[in-house]
């Protein structure tokens, strides 16, 4: 787990330095199409930070949890979660 909280902090910190620099962009007046380029890496680079938190939570809250009495309750969590 600890591996994987240091690379999402890292490509979180990576985050908000892209989200930074669209938030320059749009006080310039930049051109619209490079700052939706921005912000569509920014939203590719979050999908990547969901997908190693949802492993990551898979691999071990839930695993954890379907060992115990609380299967129905994590299932209903993740469904919930894909339902958002």
């Amino acid at each position: 787990m600890a591996q994987s909280q240091e690379e999402v902090l890292k490509r979180l910190k990576i985050v908000r330095g892209h989200l930074g620099k669209i938030i320059q962009m749009v006080e310039e007046g930049r051109y619209c199409i490079d700052i939706l380029q921005q912000s569509l890496a920014v939203q590719s680079a979050l999908k990547k930070v969901d997908k190693i938190i949802l492993k990551n939570h898979l691999l071990t809250c839930v695993a954890r949890a379907m060992k115990s009495d609380q299967k129905e309750e994590v299932s209903e969590e993740i469904v919930t979660l894909f339902e958002k």
